[in-house]
């Protein structure tokens, strides 16, 4: 990274998933519209619309990112001069981070060198320094964290109460959810070696969902 700070949009029309690893730059994610998830240890943490999320230097994560969503990422250097959050955590941005990350992606500041965008991705750091990520979920946020985990293991919403709140929040079904998931699974098992058959049989799916999810998902599978 040439620079303290890298602004990118996410908004991709195929299912994405980032590499499980650690990172040696600090993130500030801003989810504008849709819905990632979070891995962290051996949870995943929903961020939806208009919801932020801090991720620390040095931090073990990876993200799922459903179609469609748009997701904003400051990447900030460990060369900076600045004292940053330690802890990981969803956070509550400004709405001056807010319109910082909108501007960003308007014409007069695309170019990641132009002037412009340097000064606002210096506003932002003084902003991101303010920030206090804090793990206790709000009730939305919670609701939506019990629909991940059941969508994870195929299990229905608690209530059609909850499955409406996911709807709203992402713009997403259980069904939708589900199929993510399975597919993130088996693409962590052709990854490691298995046949398309062998990885079916492992998460527990036919060979023909197998097969047709990967007719479906190719783009992902091969990334």
């Amino acid at each position: 990274m040439k620079y303290t700070s890298e602004h990118t949009l996410y908004h991709l029309s195929s299912l994405t998933f980032t590499p499980r690893k650690r990172r040696y730059t600090a993130s500030l994610l801003y989810v504008e519209d849709g819905l990632v998830c979070v891995r962290l240890g051996k949870a995943d943490i929903p961020v939806h619309s208009s919801q932020g999320f801090w991720l620390p230097f040095g931090c073990l994560h990876a993200l799922t990112i459903p179609p469609n969503t748009r997701v904003h990422q400051l990447a900030i250097s460990p060369r900076i001069k600045r004292d940053l959050p330690t802890p990981a955590g969803h956070v509550d941005l400004s709405p001056l981070l807010i319109a910082s990350f909108v501007a960003l992606c308007s014409p007069d500041y695309q170019a990641a060198r132009s002037a412009q965008a340097r000064r606002v991705q210096d506003v932002m750091l003084d902003q991101v320094s303010l920030l206090t990520p804090i793990q206790d979920f709000d009730w939305q946020t919670k609701s939506l964290a019990d629909c991940v985990a059941r969508a994870q293991v195929g299990q229905p919403p608690a209530n059609a109460d909850q499955h409406h709140q996911l709807q709203t929040l992402t713009h997403l079904t259980m069904d939708d959810l589900h199929e993510y998931f399975t597919v993130r699974q088996l693409r962590a098992a052709l990854k490691s070696g298995q046949t398309l058959q062998k990885a079916a049989a492992s998460i527990g799916i036919t060979d023909t969902d197998a097969a047709s999810l990967y007719a479906r998902y190719t783009k992902t599978f091969e990334s």
